[in-house]
């Protein structure tokens, strides 16, 4: 399309500002821009390297001067220019040595120098509704994107089940996940730790499963939606069975949402954590809140509701609607695999979610929509008595 002089003059204008606020002070946040081609090329130009490429645009990091610029370029060549959310895991302290039930070490596929308290943690004999159990079994063949702050892939009891180590957290897609806080090294272990080649370590839910480790999170817990969104739809590209997210936030972002029905789509079981904001209705965080997603609420050992565990909205008809818890699961003093190479106990519906997640992966039928059915009818309803806003369709465990 050719453009009037007085256009043209006013996108180089345009462009001088943009170009001169680059040199600009101030911090820089994260935007999505989107719109037109010829926009897109004209701002990515200016803005330099972009952080991840969408179909309809791309995100990058600006200061507030590179905002106000792309704005009024936005005005003339119909660009949207708008803040990319930013998500949090909830999660412990990521050092470990004030707590006894943190044990350091062993974690390097070597000599094991530390055992966990239980073998198969209270959540894990829950869900295998067996408080004898012994190593746990099942999961071969399915493959488990764990989207987190990444894993310590070297944990004696991951090591053989780690098949993917990806971060998304900095341009595009590069290798590595690395684990600098522990949440997601944790998660992993719930799902599918399968305790050690000496057979001496942790057992999660489905430790014949693969995990795909990808960071999606920073050290320091915090994860931009944009990192999470490319993640799904990797995982999706890729042919993952399940995405497992034990994270949130309270406003969907709508490239997390394109990227859930891009990976469902194709075939992918989404699983995400209630959040940890309860006792209000209400008080679920996204991505779980989206009907797409199983969201997940905690449990403790006696089977009651954590004031912190998010409540959804539920109308008790046992259809899974926005903003609706579907199941609870252990999430309190939950044992599991740390990033010291040892393991720790945590609370959170961070724990609960990857309960669901081994389980999906332990009873897979053969797509996403039979096993989410499947998981409903396994569930035992739990107080209060229906479809409630804590617990959903209640605990789902292995019959």
């Amino acid at each position: 399309m050719k453009k009037s002089k007085i256009s043209v003059a006013i996108i180089a204008i345009t462009g001088l500002i943009l170009s001169v606020s680059v040199m600009a002070g101030g911090n820089s946040e994260r935007y999505y821009i989107s719109g037109s081609d010829f926009g897109l090329d004209l701002v990515q130009t200016m803005v330099g390297t972009s952080h991840h490429e969408f179909d309809n645009g791309f995100t990058a990091d600006l200061s507030p001067g590179q905002v106000k610029a792309v704005e009024v370029l936005g005005a003339i060549l119909g660009l949207s220019v708008e803040p990319v959310q930013l998500y949090q895991v909830t999660a412990p302290p990521s050092a470990c040595s004030p707590w006894p039930e943190c044990k350091n070490g062993g974690g390097d596929g070597g000599t094991r120098t530390y055992y966990p308290t239980d073998q198969t943690p209270w959540g894990i004999e829950m869900v295998y509704n067996n408080p004898a159990i012994g190593p746990t079994s099942g999961g071969l063949g399915i493959d488990v994107a764990v989207l987190d702050t990444g894993v310590y892939k070297d944990h004696l009891d991951l090591f053989r089940r780690v098949k993917q180590c990806k971060d998304f957290t900095k341009r595009g897609v590069q290798n590595g996940c690395q684990d600098g806080y522990g949440h997601g090294t944790h998660v992993a272990g719930t799902i599918l730790a399968d305790g050690g080649a000496d057979g001496l370590g942790i057992y999660g839910v489905a430790p014949a499963a693969d995990l795909w480790a990808y960071k999606v999170c920073g050290n320091s817990g915090m994860c931009w939606a944009d990192d999470i969104a490319i993640a799904i739809r990797y995982a999706g590209d890729q042919g993952a069975e399940i995405v497992s997210m034990s994270l949130g936030g309270d406003t969907q972002s709508s490239l997390i949402r394109d990227a859930i029905d891009y990976a469902v789509g194709l075939g992918a079981l989404v699983v995400a954590a209630a959040g940890n904001d309860g006792p209000d209705l209400g008080s679920i965080d996204y991505p779980g809140a989206n009907a797409k997603v199983v969201a997940v609420g905690a449990i403790d050992v006696a089977k009651q509701v954590p004031d912190w565990s998010s409540r959804g909205i539920n109308d008790g008809d046992y259809i899974v609607e926005e903003k609706e818890v579907e199941f609870a699961a252990p999430g309190v003093s939950v044992e599991s695999t740390w990033n010291s190479g040892g393991y720790y106990v945590a609370d959170g519906t961070s724990m609960a979610t990857p309960h669901v997640s081994g389980l999906a992966a332990k009873l897979w039928q053969g797509t996403a929509a039979a096993t989410r059915n499947y998981l409903h009818n396994l569930a035992e309803d739990i107080l209060p008595i229906g479809d409630d806003p804590a617990t959903g369709f209640g605990l789902p465990y292995v019959r």
